[in-house]
């Protein structure tokens, strides 16, 4: 059986695709599987995805790879949850089809689970553009305590995500049911659950991932309208526990969801709504809106 399981949920992606499951060919460490879901409910694209997993295997016929096909489309979340299902492994982590892992991404979170007797962990944080520049970091150096209620107001304030950087036992994953059903935020609410429930949690500094930001597409629910829609529901979300924060990180998320949703506006070139968003961000609390552009420290 493998130690580690890769879930890689796929939709209209072909290149990036390629690349993805190539850096995961080329990992340090050996003992691992790959479930690639295919998601994209069109025969022409399943036809793509299954020549591109053919090619894989002749060129890497030592790789373990399944292959599953949804039919109809069901969503990130859907999808992410039946590759977790389908996993062989102890351990479960996630690759995003247009992002790539560096040599070394999976034997150190192993190796660090292991000798933590961790239930989940994550680590810091690379965006890229398309033309491989970085152009953010976030670094998780913020995280000083692991109690629950620590956790979560990291977590409400600065988001320990994305899927990249995270690794599970199977057994925790599935005690906490997995991906919330919602597409856009999906890895918001299952780092939510898994701080919520109880297990024991490890942060690994350091980056062993390329994650990039697609600045010009609009590609399904992750981007455009589906973005914006998504993000106003999480923070209506995050409403329900204000109560329990501190008001400074009740602001700081404030600022937060404004500034993102300036960020989206001005990838879809509509600077009134982008105008509009960064004045709410900036007057929500002026200190918090030159605190998240600086970054988490």
């Amino acid at each position: 059986m493998p130690v580690v399981s890769v879930v890689v949920a796929t939709y209209k992606r072909d290149l990036d695709l390629k690349n993805a499951l190539e850096s995961l060919a080329l990992q340090s460490f050996s003992d691992f599987e790959i479930v690639l879901v295919d998601d994209n409910g069109n025969a022409e694209w399943n036809k793509k995805v299954s020549s591109i997993v053919a090619e894989f295997k002749e060129n890497y016929p030592s790789v373990e790879i399944q292959y599953i096909v949804n039919s109809p489309n069901r969503g990130s979340a859907k999808t992410r949850n039946i590759g977790i299902e389908a996993s062989k492994a102890e351990f479960i982590t996630f690759l995003d089809d247009d992002d790539v892992y560096l040599p070394e991404k999976l034997s150190r979170q192993v190796e660090f689970m292991i000798s933590g007797e961790y239930d989940y962990s994550v680590t810091d944080l690379h965006l890229y553009n398309e033309r491989g520049r970085l152009i953010d970091k976030r670094i998780r150096n913020y995280i000083v305590n692991t109690t629950p209620e620590d956790l979560l107001e990291y977590h409400f304030k600065y988001h320990l995500t994305g899927t990249d950087t995270m690794m599970f036992r199977k057994e925790y994953l599935t005690k906490i049911g997995g991906f919330a059903p919602i597409d856009v935020g999906d890895e918001f609410y299952l780092m939510q659950r898994a701080i919520e429930g109880g297990g024991k949690f490890g942060y690994l500094p350091g980056c062993e991932i390329k994650a990039f930001v697609h600045t010009g597409e609009e590609r399904g629910i992750s981007s455009g309208d589906g973005k914006i829609k998504g993000e106003n529901e999480l923070f209506e979300y995050k409403k329900q526990y204000f109560s329990k924060l501190e008001p400074k990180a009740v602001k700081y998320i404030k600022t937060r969801h404004y500034a993102v949703l300036a960020f989206a506006e001005i990838r879809r070139k509509k600077f009134g709504a982008f105008m509009k968003n960064a004045f709410k961000a900036f007057f929500s609390s002026p200190a918090a809106c030159v605190n998240i552009l600086k970054g988490p420290k």
